[in-house]
């Protein structure tokens, strides 16, 4: 990887609406190579989207939490689990860890009420799912940070 597709890396993650024109005098490069490059990066899934960081609490989501997920180590039905999690529109992401928990699912809510909905109405109630811990995010301090690019 060469100093401008850091450079058109760095600048996307932070700024993914510049145009290919803004890019190019950024990094100091011409349009075309420019956008050969960022096409090339495209291609081999080094960027692999762009997207709108939103406000949840303009959108109606009061309730940021992280909750912490233990399954049954015998259970059959995990993809089942892993479906729901991917069709519940509240599950905004979800790790496999290592450790202490085996999942890490980040939340939102428009309530305490809708949490406990989503806590006890669907998350426990699943079988795969031998407990669970919850924390309500207080106060984001960093979030959405840009991948550094070490290569």
């Amino acid at each position: 990887m060469d100093k401008y597709e850091k450079k058109i890396i760095n600048i996307l993650q932070n700024e993914g609406r510049l145009s290919n024109v803004e890019l190019a005098q950024n990094i100091g490069l011409s349009e075309s190579p420019c956008l050969r490059k960022t096409k090339a990066l495209e291609q081999l899934n080094i960027i692999t989207g762009y997207k709108a960081v939103v406000d949840p609490k303009k959108l109606g989501c009061q309730i940021s939490a992280v909750v912490l997920v233990n399954l049954h180590q015998s259970q059959e039905n995990v993809s089942e689990f892993f479906k729901a999690v991917q069709n519940d529109t509240r599950v905004i992401e979800c790790l496999v860890l290592t450790g202490a928990a085996d999942l890490m699912l980040r939340v939102v809510a428009r309530d305490i009420d809708d949490l406990a909905e989503l806590t006890f109405s669907g998350l426990l109630r699943n079988p795969s799912v031998k407990d669970i811990s919850s924390c309500v995010i207080l106060k984001e301090i960093k979030s959405n940070a840009p991948i550094p690019v070490l290569l």
